[in-house]
């Protein structure tokens, strides 16, 4: 109904000038024709496309965002999509836990996820938003006030607990997640 009484050229406009400022905004040139269209467009809409708006990637068909795989993901956008990398470094500290490890990766709609003992997710946090701050100048991204998950801690002997975990009413800066993150990876 929407589309019947849409200017559809202007539509189609809006989105090819969106995809041209995600897809072109880093240009490279090569000796080889075939990488220079797969680096000037290509990785960056499948990067946006399909890792990070449809969460479909290899190992993750299931629509759940992995927590260091939309972090990685969030590193190839931060010159073209920066406010996107922000929302999601937001997003991916709110699923850390108050004793400073993450879920490994969790349902947006109900918050259900896995707990693990995996501990590069921990490192990610902290290398995604100096990568962001750095490419980006927002430091006021630091101050950002963010809650924690509660949930029971994992024990040493088990690999993983999925669970639906309560919010904190704990909050901390963005910095002090990233703090809490690369201690708890430290272990």
């Amino acid at each position: 109904t929407h589309y019947r009484t849409t200017n559809l050229d202007a539509v189609l406009q809006a989105v090819t000038t969106h995809w041209n400022a995600v897809c072109h905004t880093v240009q490279v040139k090569t000796p080889d024709r075939s990488m220079d269209i797969m680096l000037n467009g290509w990785l960056l809409y499948q990067t946006l496309s399909s890792r990070v708006l449809a969460r479909a990637g290899f190992y993750q068909a299931s629509g759940a965002f992995g927590f260091r795989d939309q972090l990685q993901d969030g590193m190839a956008l931060a010159t073209s999509s920066p406010a996107l990398v922000r929302e999601h470094i937001l997003r991916a500290a709110g699923r850390q836990f108050l004793e400073g490890d993450v879920q490994h990766w969790w349902l947006p709609q109900t918050g259900a996820g896995v707990r693990t003992h995996i501990s590069d997710d921990c490192t990610w946090l902290g290398y995604t938003v100096a990568h962001y701050v750095t490419t980006t100048g927002d430091t006021d991204v630091l101050d950002e006030a963010i809650g924690f998950l509660v949930a029971p801690q994992l024990p040493v002997e088990e690999h993983d607990l999925f669970t639906v975990p309560t919010l904190s009413s704990e909050t901390a800066s963005l910095f002090e997640h990233c703090a809490r993150a690369l201690d708890h990876s430290l272990s």
